[in-house]
């Protein structure tokens, strides 16, 4: 008998086809997670049995529900080849449901400016509104969210929410991307965990039903804590050595938070730090006829959050006023990888938030600079439009 060392541990992710039915993963399903705070708890709901009799001590209870929760925390990071999905896409999809993929470069007409970017009638039908693109001006690589798109017929054309620096050259070169977005339909998966590479788990029926962005400040390295729910899990003690094992050599690299600007309204702030909670709000299906007590969940509501403190401007009172009159804010940030040419960038993440409400804002201080500690709301306009995620 050995015992089971968590450094040796590993985990499997497979979109399921029908809900609760396990799907066995192959070695590339395998995702690079934190090690501190990845698992799953599993617990049976206790069933008291009251009965009288000649003493006072308590009954043998029974097992009812099951109940299967967990964390899979994982670096916020991109795919290793530009506009590809990361490899955590099963955790994304299932948190947020809806996916749109630009899988080729497209060159631009001319005629560009800062804020209208002229398109091709051929490939004008790969943008939407609120996609997030790359623009690869030379030297000045950025991104950008997609105000409006414009499908007439020789003169089709996107108008960005935020203007570029500068207008870039003609035929300039927007590049591949990966997105999610809001959607209903979010598949659940099934997990595989290798504790230590000993124990074999199994859990059926996962739902991101959340996800906190931590660690996006200065100079550090950007996570997203997803927390699951499941409908069942089983442990097995497996043959060794284990039939699959996970090859990161060949991985990008996780953006540090330098030289990751936000945007808020379209301005660019000077801010040290922010957070971003995407929530599910899940109904359960329970059935007498399941052995777990479910036969599946819904979810009912969807919700993000976010807090960023910007320094106080000393010229102005714009964000105050927005909060005061309840106008309307939209949040854009995004950080990469820089290449080895000058103001070029790859392997870069980004969110973007098109409408929000300012909640709270009171007065705050970052080692005696003032600041404005903003909590705000993400809300629908036309419906699967409250918070996108970008992977270029």
């Amino acid at each position: 008998m050995g015992f089971v060392v968590k450094g040796k541990s590993s985990v499997y992710l497979k979109e399921e086809v029908l809900e609760g039915v396990y799907v066995a993963p192959v070695a590339g399903d395998a995702v690079e997670v934190l090690e501190d705070g990845v698992g799953f708890e599993y617990s049976r709901d206790e069933v008291e049995r009251n009965l009288l009799s000649a003493t006072i001590e308590v009954e043998a209870s029974r097992l009812g529900l099951k109940q299967v929760t967990g964390s899979v925390p994982v670096e916020f990071k991109a795919g290793l080849t530009e506009g590809a999905y990361p490899r955590e896409n099963v955790l994304y999809k299932s948190l947020l449901g809806g996916t749109r993929q630009i899988s080729t470069n497209t060159t631009t007409k001319t005629g560009n400016t800062a804020s209208v970017l002229k398109i091709q009638d051929a490939d004008i039908s790969k943008f939407k509104k609120n996609d997030i693109i790359l623009v690869k001006q030379a030297n000045q690589y950025a991104l950008r969210p997609i105000a409006e798109v414009d499908t007439t017929l020789g003169a089709a054309e996107i108008t960005l929410a935020i203007p570029l620096d500068a207008a870039p050259a003609d035929n300039v070169v927007i590049g591949k991307s990966a997105l999610y977005y809001h959607k209903d339909g979010a598949p659940s998966f099934s997990t595989t965990h290798y504790i230590g590479g000993a124990i074999k788990e199994t859990v059926e029926g996962c739902r991101s039903i959340s996800a906190s962005l931590e660690s996006w400040e200065g100079g550090a390295v950007p996570s997203f804590n997803f927390s699951v729910e499941a409908l069942d899990l089983e442990q097995f003690a497996e043959t060794l050595p284990v039939p699959l094992t996970p090859n990161f050599a060949n991985e990008a690299l996780p953006p540090v938070i330098l030289g990751a600007c936000v945007w808020i309204n379209g301005v660019k702030v000077s801010y040290n730090s922010l957070t971003l909670n995407l929530e599910n709000t899940k109904a359960e299906v329970l059935s007498a006829c399941s052995q777990s007590g479910k036969v599946g969940s819904r979810f009912t509501q969807f919700m993000t959050t976010g807090e960023i403190a910007p320094y106080m401007d000393d010229d102005n009172v714009d964000r105050f006023t927005a909060f005061n009159t309840n106008d309307d804010i939209s949040v854009f940030g995004y950080a990469y990888n820089p290449t080895s040419t000058v103001g070029e960038i790859e392997q870069a993440i980004a969110f973007w938030i098109p409408q929000a409400k300012i909640t709270t804002m009171p007065n705050g201080d970052q080692d005696g600079i003032m600041t404005n500690q903003i909590s705000f709301k993400a809300y629908k306009k036309d419906g699967e439009d409250t918070v996108f995620l970008g992977f270029f």
